[in-house]
């Protein structure tokens, strides 16, 4: 018998439900390419097509964006030295060594790349916040069901700039982290944080009590993550791909030369 990857029943993207649709593939919560071992449940086999599929030329997946900007991360973080630059590949960036310059390829723009990446991390919050709690098909997480499976509306994304980067121990196998204090701190002030590969970003899951509380939130905690080096640390949202450095173009001592 075919093993399904299904607790309710009920798919927490479209709301279909058993026999309307099947739960057939398996619904890694984030890329196995950068050592998921996370399955979750309740992703009808629709939904996982659709977020792993590009759905035009210039418009890469959902799953492909994610896939890329955080395999550069860990590629940069573990082979960081003078001719890391000259090593990698990407298939949607291109990095000029001699002029320490990197630039999308021409079959994409920042804008698309941009929200794929941004609607990339809504899918892997909701997914795992469901493998943790079996609640995501509730109605409050009705504005990330829209942006990240629909593409409507546009919710905020917030990254942690330093120029001092913690590293987790075992790169290898990351994991999120969606335990009692996360989840709380969400309800209360509409923010999810996370760490993968150095990386600390924050996501706008509601709105309405992002605005009441989320500012604040966000301002206590750059007093806590930001570590003075060279006084451009800041939590700002992101609004282009490429502010994110995900080439860890901070640390290349020939650019500040």
């Amino acid at each position: 018998m075919q093993k399904e990857y299904a607790h309710t029943g009920r798919c927490i993207w479209c709301g279909k439900e058993k026999p309307e649709t099947t739960f057939y593939t398996r619904p890694h919560v984030f890329p196995r390419s950068l050592g998921s071992e996370e399955i979750g449940f309740d992703v009808c086999d629709e939904c996982n097509h659709y977020f792993g599929k590009a759905p035009k030329a210039g418009v890469p997946s959902i799953d492909a964006s994610f896939k890329e900007i955080f395999g550069c991360y860990r590629f940069f973080l573990s082979h960081l030295d003078e001719n890391s630059y000259k090593k990698f590949s990407s298939a949607f960036f291109t990095y000029h060594h001699s002029i320490h310059t990197i630039r999308i390829k021409r079959s994409f723009n920042e804008r698309t790349l941009t929200r794929q990446f941004k609607r990339s991390l809504y899918e892997m919050f909701l997914q795992k916040y469901h493998e943790e709690t079996k609640n995501a098909n509730h109605p409050m997480f009705d504005a990330v069901r829209k942006y990240a499976r629909y593409d409507v509306g546009d919710l905020r994304v917030f990254y942690a700039f330093n120029n001092i980067v913690l590293v987790e121990k075992d790169m290898e196998h990351p994991h999120l982290s969606m335990h009692e204090n996360v989840i709380s701190t969400m309800m209360e002030t509409g923010v999810y944080s996370f760490w993968m590969f150095g990386q600390l970003f924050y996501l706008e899951v509601f709105p309405l009590a992002f605005n009441a509380k989320g500012m604040a939130f966000l301002q206590s905690e750059s007093r806590k993550v930001l570590l003075p080096a060279e006084g451009n640390e800041s939590i700002f949202e992101l609004q282009n791909i490429m502010q994110a450095d995900f080439f860890m173009q901070r640390f290349n001592n020939d650019k500040k030369r």
